[in-house]
Parts: structure tokens; C-alpha cells; sequence
């Protein structure tokens, strides 16, 4: 295949998916706001975002359009959104696009283990996972101290994007961290156990990904219109 006709094909296919879903909003969600994150008898292991509400900043692709903008997310509880099962809970709506929404399909576990947890010394690089009473089940919070008094921490989800006026969806995949600038994570833990709330700016990344179907229409649409234009190059010589 001569290199015109590779660019042309790459072209094509690169073009698929957004004449396929023109309606939907792919590309990356940049967003901020603040999350209380607290464990009680009630609300054990929640995250509830202030106002219910974020703010968008620069993001790539469809979601671009909405730089500056705001929505709304609804809180994070274990329970019911227990980790590493399926889920079906709404998440977020956007104010300058109702008819998009974001369900919470999945919320992973966190990976760093429990044995840092009881580590009494803060240190840099120090990592943890915490378990009971901090959740009735495994936590989503991957906890790291960055030195002896700051620490950061951050969950992973799987979710839908749907479109209630073309009733289509595609995935989204999700990353939230919340950074502490005066405290390790001992300190967060023992505010949290101690019934408190600790209080924390977030950010959080959203990202859209092709289905399976889509993406093996993209590689038959890549090879039939290779093998067009080989074959149309072919018939000009003759």
C-alpha cells in the first residue's frame, strides 16, 4: 500500500466514529470541585462533592465545547456502590447538555493493600488501601504520602455516557484525586475514624472509549477503503 493511499485510509477511519456519533460527546472531561469524605454508621466510606457540583476546564475533543461550564455529580457511597460489581447509579449531568448523563458502572478497588495503613510515621512514598471501618467492603481509595505532611488520594470508575435524544451510549473510564496540602494520609485516617470529615479540592479525568463493535467496524472500514483505492489506482494504470 502506497503511503497516499495508508493517509487516505487512516483518514477514513479516523472519521468513522464521529459521523457514527455525531450526537454523543467523546474526547477527554477535564473537571474540579470539592469533596467531603467522611465513614459513620449511616454513610460508611462516602465521598460527597460540595453542592453537588463540578466545574469543567480545558478538555479535548467533543467535550471542549464545554470548557467552563458546570454540572452535577451525586455522591459516592460504600454501599451501595460496592467496589468490583456491577453498578447502574447516576453520576453526573451537565447544565449546557441535559440530554447527556454519566452512570456509574463500576468502581474499582483500591490496590495498595492495608499494611501501610498502620504504618504510626508518616513518611514520602508510603502507600495504603484502608479497609473496615473506613468501608464495609474494600476500599476504592488508593492513598500516598508524598512527604511526611502531604498525601494524595484516588479512586478509578468504569461508566456510560448516554444520549437521551438518540438513546445511544458509549463508555467512559474515570480517574478522581484529591490532593491533601497539610496532611498525611494518618492524619486523613484518623479524622475519618475518629467520625470527622475530611474536606479536599478534586480533580477528576473522564475519558470516552469505543465499544467493541465500533472498533471492529473501524478496521473493516480501514481495509475495505485500502483495498478501494489499491484497486482504483490499479484500474487508472490499465
Amino acid at each position: 500500500m502506497t503511503k497516499s493511499v495508508l493517509t487516505l485510509s487512516i483518514a477514513a477511519m479516523l472519521s468513522i466514529p464521529f459521523a457514527a456519533r455525531a450526537d454523543l460527546i467523546t474526547g477527554v472531561l477535564n473537571f474540579t470541585g470539592e469533596a467531603n469524605i467522611s465513614s459513620s454508621i449511616a454513610t460508611p466510606g462516602s465521598v460527597v462533592f460540595t453542592g453537588n457540583a463540578f466545574s469543567i476546564v480545558p478538555s479535548t475533543g467533543g467535550f471542549a465545547a464545554l470548557d467552563g461550564t458546570t454540572g452535577t455529580i451525586q455522591p459516592i457511597t460504600n454501599p451501595p456502590d460496592a467496589v468490583d460489581v456491577p453498578l447502574d447509579q447516576p453520576l453526573m449531568t451537565f447544565a449546557i447538555a441535559p440530554n447527556i448523563t454519566i452512570t456509574l458502572t463500576e468502581l474499582y478497588a483500591g490496590i495498595d493493600g492495608e499494611a501501610g495503613c498502620v504504618d504510626p510515621v508518616a513518611t514520602a512514598g508510603q502507600v495504603c488501601t484502608p479497609a473496615p471501618p473506613i468501608s464495609t467492603d474494600v476500599s476504592p481509595y488508593n492513598l500516598q504520602n508524598t512527604s511526611a505532611t502531604t498525601s494524595s488520594a484516588s479512586f478509578n470508575i468504569v461508566g456510560v455516557e448516554h444520549d437521551s435524544l438518540t438513546d445511544t451510549n458509549i463508555g467512559v473510564v474515570g480517574s478522581f484525586s484529591d490532593p491533601s496540602v497539610d496532611m498525611s494520609y494518618q492524619g486523613i485516617l484518623g479524622v475519618i475514624e475518629g467520625g470527622g470529615t475530611f474536606t479536599t479540592p478534586f480533580s477528576a479525568q473522564i475519558s470516552t472509549t469505543p465499544e467493541p463493535a465500533t472498533l471492529t467496524e473501524l478496521m473493516m472500514g480501514f481495509g475495505l477503503v485500502g483495498i478501494g483505492l489499491v484497486y482504483r489506482k490499479k484500474l487508472r494504470r490499465a
